[in-house]
């Protein structure tokens, strides 16, 4: 199914329960398909209305799928890869840089991360990128003429981010080791809930 979907070069619909049952599948099943999906939303985003169909209708149809879309995340991390390498050269260091990033978040996520969890190793992955380019600009601008002043400023823009790393890291680590649950707050008119899910 995945195969059919990855190599498909028109938007037909597909039944959604096949997709689904691609999508939590787990492995390189699910990577092709949430390619195939990745590459409809591109087309989307480029203004083709036929792929925005195509796309409301998998999310409709699978709810699910909004948990693995994450808009500004992936458009900051797009944003500072485009920064470092451009938009259309070196584009398999690009690759791999992003096949990193999800090893990345992937091990640090573990096998099952509350909300919390996830929230914090995505900003984790999201700093240690941003350390990546702050000291590849350092780098670069050490090598080149600048002066003083330039060179104070890259220095503390690389420090800065590490201190963000490190604080991200932290606030992680903290989590897991006093064992935060999931808190989930339902407000109604006349019923005010709160559940606790540890």
């Amino acid at each position: 199914m995945a195969k059919k979907l990855t190599e498909s070069r028109n938007l037909a619909p597909v039944a959604p329960w096949d997709v689904a049952a691609e999508v939590d599948a787990g492995g390189e099943r699910r990577r092709e398909v949430m390619g195939w999906l990745n590459s409809v939303i591109d087309r989307a985003e480029a203004g083709d209305r036929e792929a925005l169909k195509t796309v409301r209708q998998a999310y409709t149809d699978l709810p699910q799928l909004w948990s693995t879309t994450d808009v500004l995340r992936t458009n900051a991390e797009r944003s500072m890869l485009d920064g470092m390498l451009g938009t259309d050269k070196q584009l398999f260091t690009r690759a791999t840089i992003e096949h990193q990033l999800e090893t990345m978040r992937s091990d640090l996520r573990g096998e099952a991360p509350t909300p919390l969890e996830r929230l914090l190793v995505d900003r984790i992955v999201l700093c240690w990128l941003e350390c990546q380019q702050a000291d590849l600009t350092l780098a670069q601008r050490m090598n080149q003429n600048t002066t003083l002043a330039q060179g104070e400023y890259h220095q503390r823009r690389a420090e800065r981010a590490e201190k963000r790393l490190f604080r991200a890291i932290t606030a992680l680590a903290t989590v897991r080791r006093l064992g935060i649950p999931a808190v989930q707050v339902n407000v109604a008119e006349e019923i005010k809930q709160v559940n606790v899910v540890g």
